[in-house]
């Protein structure tokens, strides 16, 4: 008898979990991701005009997309190409290695820049105007493996600093004063 009823609450909690779990087809479904793929997740999540944080974690490291739903976690690798993130700022900026996605914010928000990306070599690999996302971060796809710098202009004012796009490299660069 003891076996017996072991057997099915063992046979419960297991179905149980089954039941609570998520796919991640789901999780994506649901969060207005299904069908993209892991650049257009990165870019969807990013410049979302919902208020930070969001209702999930996301965020980007050096060799994945991460996102969770607080008791699961999916990931989805980069490949061959490198996400940036970075907030130019006047008064204030945070500290940050990894771009969350759901939950960075930066000062200025929806706001045009001149960017400009160069290698070490000097070849221009961007050169644009640009407009932050409501969460004040502009995200750039750049190539892997590279070193570089990064120089953003705004109402005469510029930013500069040095880039990489290493494994080890941070995808979230919030060091960027903007100075007259």
């Amino acid at each position: 008898m003891k076996r017996n009823m072991l057997f099915a609450l063992l046979a419960l909690s297991i179905s149980g979990c089954a039941i609570a779990a998520q796919s991640d087809a789901e999780f994506l479904a649901a969060h207005g991701l299904a069908g993209k793929t892991t650049e257009q997740m990165v870019e969807a999540i990013d410049s979302s005009p919902q208020a930070r944080p969001l209702p999930y974690n996301a965020g980007i490291t050096s060799t994945e997309l991460k996102l969770s739903d607080g008791t699961q976690q999916f990931s989805y690798p980069l490949g061959d190409k490198f996400y940036l993130s970075f907030a130019p700022y006047l008064t204030q900026t945070h500290p940050c290695f990894n771009h969350s996605l759901s939950g960075c914010r930066g000062e200025l928000a929806n706001t045009p820049f001149d960017v400009k990306v160069t290698d070490k070599s000097g070849k221009v690999l961007i050169q644009k105007q640009m407009t932050s996302h409501a969460n004040g971060f502009v995200g750039i796809w750049l190539p892997r493996d590279i070193e570089g710098t990064i120089e953003v202009s705004y109402q005469g004012k510029k930013a500069t600093a040095p880039i990489a796009t290493h494994t080890s490299s941070q995808t979230c660069l919030t060091t960027l004063p903007l100075l007259g």
